[in-house]
């Protein structure tokens, strides 16, 4: 019978057949040590709205897995929740809008959906 061991992955070769590049190392930017993640549930922050990046609106940290937190857009239900790190530029600090006059979505179909800006 003939052997039906697989062959190990190859970078080389898959690049070779592909004509594809690989990524340098220098393009990576992470941390080598994950941070900490000190969120807990229930927690509110200012989150970049993954459907429009030029919003930030209020989310809700939902759940997190190691280094992740899955957020919800206040207002939003869970099929439109999404997953960052917890180092990411996308989110920050309630009142970083307000501190730099940026500003900020209120919930979906809350406050009479006005936007909140800070001036």
């Amino acid at each position: 019978f003939p052997s039906s061991v697989p062959e190990p992955f190859s970078w080389e070769e898959y690049l070779r057949e592909t004509s594809s590049t690989a990524a340098s190392p220098s393009c990576f930017k992470q941390s080598r040590v994950p941070p900490t993640n000190d969120f807990k549930a229930g927690m509110k922050l200012e989150a970049r709205d993954p459907r429009n990046s030029n919003s930030v609106c209020i989310a809700t940290v939902m759940g997190m897995m190691g280094t992740r937190l899955r957020l919800r857009l206040d207002g939003s239900d869970n099929t439109n929740d999404f997953w960052r790190l917890v180092d990411s530029l996308d989110i920050q600090p309630i009142g970083t809008c307000e501190r730099n006059g940026d500003m900020l979505q209120p919930p979906l179909g809350g406050f009479n959906s006005l936007l909140i800006s800070y001036y």
